[in-house]
């Protein structure tokens, strides 16, 4: 049967708890011998003490060992290898040397010149013509009995059209105030599609009773 280590917890009821007796018991009946109580396992001491193998710290010793003298045999090569090409260097270096030749002064006779300078002739940018605004055309003025109204203007677009109401009758169906115009009312403004952008709302007796501002 294996056998398991444990210490008691129960300090106030068990002795061996008291004195943190680590108790080796049946792994199937892990409690404490003297109050019964259930134990909590111990860590074995040996897994504890478990490390680094010592094989492995001699093999990284010896891999760094191995580096720092590539790195010393490497060092001193290049020093010899520059000492050894120091002389050679030196000496083409002199034979590299020049004497440069003898500047001869010349004499220099200086005569009278005479500088001629050309004239520039700057030219005005030649001005745009003018466009002059084309004129628009106004619509065809005509005629168009709608039943409830006669519009006179071009119809269905206007810019200054005149709706003539015969009788009462909404002005236009996309007024969200729904105002309603009455016999021999007429309203001038803007038409477009049919349908009145904005105008002035005036009474059979040619008096003003609003402006309409409905928009496209």
């Amino acid at each position: 049967m294996a056998k398991v280590k444990g210490i008691c917890k129960n300090i106030d009821g068990c002795d061996l708890a008291a004195d943190k007796v680590v108790q080796e018991v049946d792994s199937f009946d892990f409690r404490c011998s003297e109050c019964g109580k259930e134990l909590s396992p111990v860590e074995d001491e040996k897994k504890k003490k478990k490390g680094i193998p010592k094989f492995a710290i001699i093999a990284v010793a010896i891999a760094l060992l191995a580096i720092i003298g590539g790195i010393i045999a490497f060092s001193g090569g290049n020093a010899e290898e520059q000492q050894a090409l120091a002389p050679t260097d030196s000496i083409a270096a002199k034979d590299s040397v020049e004497v440069a030749p003898e500047v001869v002064k010349d004499t220099v006779v200086v005569t009278d010149t005479i500088v001629q300078r050309d004239t520039v002739k700057v030219e005005a940018p030649a001005k745009a013509k003018e466009s002059k605004p084309t004129s628009v055309k106004p619509a065809a003025s005509g005629s168009k009995n709608l039943g409830y109204a006669t519009f006179k203007g071009s119809w269905p677009n206007d810019v200054n059209g005149r709706m003539v109401f015969k009788t009462s009758h909404v002005i236009d169906s996309r007024d969200p105030k729904g105002r309603i115009a009455e016999a021999g009312d007429y309203v001038i403004g803007e038409w477009a599609d049919g349908h009145l952008v904005q105008g002035i709302w005036y009474g059979a007796d040619n008096q003003v009773k609003g402006s309409v501002i409905i928009g496209r």
